[in-house]
C-alpha cells in the first residue's frame, strides 16, 4: 500500500503530495496538476501500473483545507455546468447564428416558398449507375439541353 500525504500551504497559497516511501514532495499552486505529476511520478517508479485514479494500492490522508477546497471546486464545477449554456446553443452561436435564428428562417423560407416535401421520383438505377435518361433528366435540370 502506499501512502500519499495531501496538504494545503495556506499561508502560501500552495498544495503539497509527499510521498514518504520515496521522500518526494510535489508543490504546486494547482491540485489537480499535484495529482497529475504524481501518477506520472508513481508509474516511472514502477509503483502503480497505470494512473493513480485506476490504482486501489493508494492510500489518501488529506487536510480538511484540501478536503474543502476539492468539494468547493466541485460545487462550483456543477454550478457553471447547471447556468450555461447548452452545447447546442454554443455551437449554434459558432456558425454566427443566435440561438433559434436559423430555424426561424428555414421556417420563413418553406413558407415563401410553398414547400410542400416533394420529392423526385422518376431517378433510374441501374446496377449502381445512372441511366442515360435519368442523367439526361438531372442535367436539363441544371441547366443543360440533355441527351
Amino acid at each position: 500500500m502506499i501512502d500519499v500525504v495531501v496538504g494545503f500551504d495556506q499561508e502560501q497559497g500552495m498544495y503539497k503530495i509527499y510521498e514518504p516511501t520515496t521522500d518526494t514532495l510535489f508543490v504546486t499552486t494547482n491540485l489537480g496538476d499535484s495529482f497529475l505529476k504524481l501518477s506520472e511520478f508513481l508509474k516511472e517508479q514502477g509503483m502503480i501500473p497505470s494512473d493513480i485514479l485506476a490504482s486501489n494500492d493508494i492510500r489518501y490522508h488529506i487536510d480538511s483545507s484540501t478536503f474543502i477546497a476539492m468539494v468547493e471546486s466541485n460545487v462550483n464545477l456543477m454550478k457553471r455546468l447547471s447556468q450555461g449554456p447548452s452545447s447546442f446553443m454554443i455551437s449554434d452561436k459558432k456558425f454566427g447564428q443566435p440561438t433559434g435564428q436559423l430555424r426561424d428562417q428555414i421556417q420563413q423560407k418553406k413558407q415563401n416558398n410553398n414547400y410542400k416535401g416533394k420529392t423526385n421520383k422518376r431517378t433510374k438505377f441501374k446496377s449502381g449507375n445512372f441511366s442515360k435518361s435519368s442523367f439526361g433528366d438531372s442535367y436539363r435540370k441544371f441547366g443543360g439541353n440533355g441527351f
